[in-house]
């Protein structure tokens, strides 16, 4: 009877969230005109599981100027007619404050949420957006890009797609490109039954059956010890950095491309 249980509950957590966003898009009705745009709750969901309007917004806020200092910490400033990529862009909550803060840099965003994209292209003036797959490559040429940056993006891959996905941002950035990435903190993993495992081995990736038909199977969560992420990153790239805690429960790995 168990497993028909954890079924039928799943199954009513996920009716439960869909009623959730009906009767959070009628408060607050979605916009892309508003001076602030608002994307649909079952949008704000994606990218972070919880569809509070506040949260989008704060988040998102915040988010911009941890990336800016992450990017203060590598020495490295955005030039005017500099492109930057949002890889895994989502409704925009990250790029919407950056490009506000940084109107003459060229934002691109890219997801494989084409629900998501479609919605940016109507509600972000000036950002250019494109849909991917989940596996490379981007519709991008070689060097690209000065800055690509990806927020919990690669706390949700499996490590063969974290694999398939570091050779391809280092395709599209610039020599002397800067790439940031956050990575799940260890305090998030460390009380978990599996953190051993991820100090053994470095990864471990959970699957969860409450989101299925929400979220792919492929993305997911994924916990990953420090040395790993910076052995990871230093196949490809150069001057790898870590910033424990640098979106909260979130650390940022910083790299450049030789």
């Amino acid at each position: 009877m168990r497993p028909l249980a954890r079924k039928l509950y799943h199954a009513l957590y996920r009716a439960c969230l869909r009623a959730q966003w009906r009767m959070l898009d009628w408060r607050n009705p979605p916009s892309s005109r508003a001076d602030f745009p608002l994307p649909p709750a079952r949008l704000r969901f994606r990218v972070a599981e919880n569809a509070s309007v506040l949260n989008f917004f704060t988040v998102g806020l915040r988010t911009a100027e941890r990336l800016q200092e992450a990017m203060a910490y590598a020495d490295f400033q955005l030039h005017d007619g500099a492109a930057a990529l949002d890889f895994g862009c989502g409704c925009g909550r990250t790029l919407l404050w950056l490009a506000r803060q940084s109107p003459d840099v060229r934002w691109h965003g890219t997801d494989v949420d084409a629900e998501s994209i479609e919605w940016c292209r109507a509600s972000i003036p000036g950002g250019v957006f494109s849909v991917n797959g989940p596996l490379p490559p981007l519709p991008y040429a070689d060097g690209s890009f000065d800055l690509i940056y990806g927020v919990s993006v690669f706390t949700h891959l499996s490590e063969e797609h974290q694999q398939a996905w570091l050779p391809e941002l280092r395709r599209i950035l610039r020599p002397g490109g800067l790439l940031l990435l956050s990575f799940h903190s260890r305090n998030v993993w460390q009380p978990l039954e599996d953190a051993s495992v991820v100090e053994r081995e470095g990864f471990v990736f959970r699957t969860s059956p409450k989101l299925k038909g929400i979220l792919p199977e492929w993305y997911q969560t994924a916990f990953q010890s420090q040395p790993s992420i910076v052995n990871a990153l230093s196949a490809h790239f150069t001057d790898v950095g870590y910033l424990e805690h640098n979106l909260g429960d979130q650390d940022v790995a910083v790299a450049r491309r030789a």
